[in-house]
């Protein structure tokens, strides 16, 4: 019955994190900067990005519990760990830095603006390519665990 326990919440968490980063990436994001003018886009998604990060630490934090519940797992710990520092390095470090850019950029001069908006630039470019990495892991993740799956 543990196990079981265990199981669900593990496989919950890594679809919902999966699934999350999937939803957001490919369906709110594009819908969102193909609607809105870009200011009004960068607000709506600065808004959603602190719970798009906590929601990934909650699920990682759940996956780590059953993990150490469970004993030995693996490779699955590396593609967790990818996993984790991806997205702790993109919403407690990226996220925030680019967060102070974009408040900085509304009150800076013209001439400010474009080493602003490079530093910006830059940030987003590796906030993507992190995103990118926690889902191929999460994807990796997710292949490792049905690899031993039964129905």
């Amino acid at each position: 019955m543990v196990s079981t326990i265990l199981n669900f919440i593990y496989l919950l968490s890594l679809v919902c994190w999966v699934g999350s980063i999937i939803f957001f990436s490919f369906f709110v994001a594009p819908v969102v900067f193909k609607t809105l003018d870009r200011e009004k886009a960068g607000e709506v998604v600065g808004i959603v990005f602190p719970r798009y990060y906590k929601l990934g630490y909650v699920c990682g934090a759940l996956i780590l519990l059953c993990f150490l519940l469970s004993g030995d797992v693996g490779l699955k710990w590396c593609a967790w760990g990818i996993m984790i520092l991806g997205s702790g390095l993109a919403g407690l470090v990226i996220n925030p830095k680019a967060k102070k850019l974009k408040e900085e950029l509304k009150i800076s001069s013209e001439d400010e603006k474009p080493a602003l908006e490079a530093k910006f630039k830059t940030l987003h470019s590796l906030s993507v390519k992190l995103n990118a990495v926690v889902l191929f892991s999460g994807l990796w993740l997710l292949g490792l665990t049905a690899s031993n799956f039964q129905l």
